[in-house]
């Protein structure tokens, strides 16, 4: 593949899956890489970089008009949850959810983004005893 070949398979990069395509032809190409292509990196890097902080502002904003505030460690989603406190799985944290254990208050539901946060506050479960009145074992 010639360098202009290789330029505008990086200016085309849309995807993960491009981008492992682009880095596949570069490491295929013999010597060093050439100043062209450098440049279209450099470019891609910064389209992407400008892009991705849009919509992390985005985010940030439809985050704010739920009531969640900053900083996002504070609120974790359902798997994290799981995750940070050593929760079996995930439907074990969905399960505290529906029965109240985790309070309403402390979920929020972001449908744009199609979140379910969680304040990070650790919860545990009812304990149940059972009781054996007069019963012999």
């Amino acid at each position: 593949m010639n360098t202009q070949e290789l330029i505008i398979q990086i200016k085309a990069i849309a995807t993960e899956e491009d981008m492992n395509t682009v880095a596949i032809l570069i490491q295929a190409q013999p010597g060093q890489m050439a100043p062209e292509v450098q440049s279209a990196l450099l470019e891609k890097l910064a389209e992407m970089t400008a892009k991705t902080k849009e919509l992390v502002t985005e985010a940030k904003n439809v985050l704010l008009s739920h009531g969640v505030s900053y900083p996002l460690s504070d609120w974790l989603t359902a798997a994290n949850y799981a995750r940070k406190f050593s929760i079996e799985n995930v439907a074990t944290v969905t399960n505290w959810i529906n029965r109240g254990i985790i309070p309403q208050e402390n979920v929020k539901e972001i449908p744009e983004l199609g979140l379910r946060l969680i304040k990070a506050v650790e919860y545990s479960p009812r304990a149940y005893t059972q009781v054996n009145e007069g019963k012999d074992a």
